[in-house]
This record gives structure tokens, C-alpha cells and sequence, in this order.
């Protein structure tokens, strides 16, 4: 069995607008998996108060852990240099300390006021009110501690999901999916072009019985309409999702957006809205844009 190593990168003032081109060279480099931890705000610690978070846990600047084979290390190493630059390395013994070494930086973390995330791993006793998302994310897929994530499902939070028809696109360790059933969506097809997300969605949602699972490229050759489309992914692909909109979203539907770094936001708001939606709500943290159309 090959060794794994889990390359760990820190940023003092990490640049929000070269993350994606970061991650992606580092994918293209053989890396399985990466892992961003940023720093907790004040008004998260804030709004937490104690209950969801452990302070002590807390970092003070940017991590990057990228977890790739050591074969495909020492095959890309000189590139990957050129990437990270200074790197630490630690070596893990075998896959399966690999596959868990993720664990110790996932807390039970709550967004808003109604969705809780709670690692599989973990017990937590519901509060009145709260919707628990409970997840096992794998390696190489969402927590649901990032901004792109987090800010979704505070939207979701006021949206009338009951009994509509919903689409997850690039749906990864399948959060959003299990918070729109949560919130009583009676259909929801998980989408994601990736199978290892589609393996990941499927044992994270294996209790719930109105979720079917594709891979698939977009909305390709799928002729459902659906009442919500959500797709928290990258800018340019939303721009291509945007061109499904016509024929999948239904009147009155409701297409939710997230992943697209601030200065791509004006070209996707513009493709979204020559599909004859309108913009209803936009939020902004860390650089990252979340936003809620509605296909007038």
C-alpha cells in the first residue's frame, strides 16, 4: 500500500481571489484532497457563544492541507514547489489514518438559527428549533465551515421548501441536499460529475428515501423542472448552469448560487439575469459571494 503525505501550507494573508486557481493546480498535481481551515471571526465566535465550537481549536492564520500518495508527490514535487513554496510535510502510515486525519478539525458548527452540522462521529441532543445535518464530509469534500457553504444555508433558512422539487448541483459530501430535505423538499436529485462525491453524498444521505443520485455533467439530458436549483460550486460553471435555466427552473423557481469570488460576481449576476430571473438576495463574506434568484 503507498504511503500518503498531507503537504501543510500556511498563509498569514491568504489571497481569497487566488484560492481557486491554488486548489486547482494543486488537483491537476495529483493532490486527493485539500483542506482549507480559516480562522474563526469574532462575530462567529460571537454568535456560537460557546455551545458548537471549541475555542481552543481555533487558528490564527490560513491552512492548506493537501493530501496526496507519495509517489505522486515525488513525481510532481518540483511544481508543487513552485506553488507552495515553504510547506511542511507530514507523512501518515496508512490509508486508513489518512482518510480519518481530517476529523480532528471538524466541529459541530451551526450557521444560522436552524441548521446544525454535526460530524457523524459525534452525538449531539438537538435544542427546540434546530435541524440537524449530520455528516461523515470524506477527505476531499465540505464541512460546511466556509463562507460559499455556510451563507447557502442561511438562506435556505427563509425559503418554503415544502413539498417543492429540488436539484443539487455539484452537491459534494451532500449538506445542502440533507438541509432541503430537512426543510421538506419532496424530491431532490443529488448531482455532481465527481463519483467519489456521489459515493459520499449517497452514505450521507443513505436514510432518506425521496433523493435519487446521478453523476452527471450539469443538467445535461435531464428534462425535469425544478422548483429550487441550487449550485454551490465555481463562477464559471454556475455561468454554464445558468444556460439550463429555461428549460429546468420552474416559473417562480428559485435558483440559489454560491462558490463565486467577488470580482467574478458581476459577470455571473449578469448571465444569471439575461435568463430573466431577478436578483432577491446577495451576501458577501471573506471575499465570496452568495446569492438568490427567482425566475420571474
Amino acid at each position: 500500500m503507498d504511503k500518503y503525505l498531507i503537504l501543510i501550507k500556511k498563509f498569514d494573508n491568504f489571497n481569497k481571489d487566488a484560492h481557486e486557481v491554488v486548489i486547482d493546480n494543486l488537483y491537476d498535481l495529483g493532490v486527493e484532497g485539500v483542506e482549507i481551515k480559516t480562522p474563526w471571526t469574532k462575530k462567529e465566535l460571537d454568535q456560537v457563544n460557546g455551545d458548537y465550537f471549541a475555542i481552543e481549536n481555533n487558528i490564527d492564520e490560513t491552512i492548506i492541507n493537501a493530501y496526496i500518495q507519495e509517489t505522486d508527490y515525488l513525481k510532481n514535487k518540483i511544481e508543487i514547489d513552485k506553488i507552495l513554496g515553504n510547506y511542511n510535510i507530514t507523512n501518515v502510515e496508512d490509508e486508513e489514518k489518512w482518510l480519518l486525519a481530517y476529523q480532528k478539525y471538524f466541529n459541530i458548527m451551526k450557521p444560522g438559527n436552524k441548521f446544525v452540522i454535526v460530524p457523524a462521529w459525534l452525538n449531539y441532543e438537538a435544542k427546540e428549533g434546530e435541524l440537524i445535518i449530520k455528516i461523515d464530509p470524506s477527505i476531499a469534500f465540505g464541512t460546511g465551515s466556509h463562507p460559499t457553504t455556510k451563507n447557502v444555508l442561511l438562506l435556505m433558512e427563509n425559503i418554503n421548501f415544502f413539498n417543492k422539487r429540488v436539484a443539487d448541483v455539484g452537491a459534494g459530501s451532500g449538506i445542502l441536499s440533507i438541509g432541503s430535505h430537512l426543510m421538506g423538499a419532496k424530491d431532490i436529485l443529488v448531482i455532481d460529475n465527481d463519483e467519489d462525491a456521489i459515493k459520499v453524498s449517497k452514505e450521507n444521505l443513505i436514510e432518506f428515501n425521496n433523493i435519487e443520485f446521478m453523476v452527471n455533467n450539469l443538467l445535461d439530458d435531464i428534462d425535469i423542472k425544478f422548483d429550487i436549483i441550487i449550485a454551490n460550486i465555481v463562477a464559471d460553471v454556475i455561468k454554464l448552469l445558468a444556460q439550463y435555466l429555461d428549460k429546468n427552473l420552474s416559473e417562480g423557481g428559485i435558483f440559489l448560487v454560491s462558490g463565486i469570488i467577488d470580482n467574478k460576481w458581476q459577470e455571473v449576476k449578469q448571465q444569471i439575469l439575461s435568463k430573466g430571473l431577478k436578483l432577491e438576495k446577495k451576501t458577501e463574506e471573506d471575499g465570496w459571494v452568495t446569492a438568490k434568484f427567482i425566475k420571474e
